[in-house]
């Protein structure tokens, strides 16, 4: 009973995450559509991620103390509803203000569920099936990025971008139901402070780079703009340290990033999330404005993508579980440096696109969560919350980053060409380059820090 009612809650609780996910790579495909209907540039719609991303990524650092301070269920309950009343605002909308500030309520939501969820596996999940409950966790996130392509070319195709959201509502509140009978609460909550300084000098931090990122890579290069995130984010990071430093109560335990083999497995972590949203964005616009698929043919194409990674990420966690706690996490991440490798050398074609997404998705599936689960096995009980936040931060966190790399190496490729085409095949080969380097270093990391360990 506990472990399907385990199971229950983690599904609703992931759930959300899932359907933000979706929301998001399903608006991809609707961005020229809300482009022509609101005359905004690519870089302003894009918004409708970044934004996304960057409130889920401030609320993410903050899951440890908000675990120790709250119920679990309560949390949901305030994530549930901030979805739902996100997503009631984004369908209703008559202008793109309304829709960004639908994205953003939808974020709070993915900001406090994604550390959530996991803190919860790694509390109440038996210490022989953690593999097995990270699998199950991951597979429900993991399946994300690319249903959302499927689901965003089908509804595109009979209905309008309104719909994208109208859908999901009967899924969110069957989501509250769902979590109302099966979360449940194992350590009572602590009548702590919350570390408004470090939280404030940390939301700055988190703030500061991510718009330095998508200011880097858009097509414009405002440096002063730049110049001056960049001075606020060093300040706000060495203030943060040094105020973490003073505290007995730390909003985060920053001692982690001292441990090589946890910062070097974060790291891997981080680069398989940036090349996972990048996918998810690159591959349908390039079989929509390369090969012209329609929207529903496209994602029809990336459909069997998702059904591998979900399949993947439940055996990834039972090998993890039964086999070799290493195993998944080296051929994971060798096949994803492989495919990478033979794609920069054929020609670029439908069928090879399709054939790569799913050869890509078996190696994340079978790495991904694995880093994770290992990565956190190696810690105290009493930082594991803390590394579980970090871990949620930095999936945030890439794919922000992914998502707008994407997107700038494709532009720039199309800029300079005339024919569309062309560009954007031009932007594809320079992407996979790319990402063949970034796989590369992602395998290399996981191989060293796998030598390290004991066993």
């Amino acid at each position: 009973m506990h472990r399907s009612r385990l199971i229950a809650s983690i599904m609703a609780i992931g759930l959300l995450s899932f359907l933000g996910i979706v929301i998001e790579t399903s608006l991809n495909i609707a961005f020229p559509m809300l482009m022509r209907e609101f005359n905004l540039s690519a870089g302003t719609v894009q918004w409708l991620t970044t934004g996304y991303m960057l409130v889920a990524t401030i609320l993410i650092p903050f899951g440890s103390f908000l675990r120790r301070r709250f119920r679990s269920l309560n949390i949901f309950r305030v994530a549930v509803v901030s979805f739902l009343l996100g997503t009631i605002c984004a369908s209703l909308a008559a202008d793109f203000s309304m829709i960004l500030f639908g994205r953003l309520l939808e974020g709070i939501a993915d900001g406090l569920c994604l550390p959530l969820m996991f803190s919860i596996i790694l509390e109440q999940a038996p210490k022989k099936a953690v593999g097995t409950f990270m699998g199950i966790g991951s597979l429900v996130i993991a399946f994300a990025p690319a249903v959302g392509p499927v689901y965003g070319g089908l509804v595109l195709k009979y209905w309008s971008w309104h719909q994208l959201f109208w859908l999901i509502m009967p899924v969110i509140i069957l989501t509250w139901l769902l979590g109302e009978l099966s979360i449940t609460q194992v350590k009572k909550p602590e009548q702590i402070q919350f570390d408004l300084q470090g939280g404030l000098l940390l939301a700055v931090l988190l703030t500061a780079t991510l718009l330095l990122v998508v200011s880097v890579t858009s097509n414009g290069s405002n440096w002063l703009w730049q110049l001056v995130l960049l001075i606020i984010a060093i300040i706000s990071l060495i203030l943060f340290i040094k105020c973490e430093q003073h505290k007995s109560i730390k909003l985060l335990d920053l001692s982690l990033f001292q441990k090589k083999n946890f910062v070097t497995f974060l790291s891997a972590f981080f680069l398989l999330q940036l090349l996972s949203l990048a996918m998810s964005y690159l591959i349908p616009n390039v079989l929509q404005l390369a090969f012209k698929e329609s929207t529903a043919t496209t994602g029809l194409l990336v459909l069997p993508a998702a059904v591998t990674d979900a399949v993947m990420s439940a055996i990834a966690g039972l090998i993890y579980d039964h086999i070799s706690h290493k195993l998944p996490i080296i051929i994971g991440t060798g096949m994803i440096v492989l495919i990478f490798g033979v794609a920069n050398l054929l020609i670029p074609s439908v069928t090879l696109l399709a054939a790569m997404y799913i050869i890509f998705m078996i190696g994340l599936g079978l790495s991904y969560s694995n880093i994770m689960t290992l990565s956190l096995a190696q810690l105290s009980e009493s930082v594991v919350d803390d590394g579980n936040a970090i871990y949620m931060t930095a999936q945030s966190y890439s794919g922000a980053v992914g998502t707008a790399l994407a997107a700038s190496l494709l532009a720039v490729m199309q800029k300079g060409n005339t024919v569309i085409v062309v560009g954007t095949l031009q932007g594809l080969k320079l992407n996979l380059v790319v990402f063949l380097a970034l796989a590369l270093i992602a395998f290399f990391m996981c191989s060293w820090s796998l030598s390290k360990l004991k066993n």
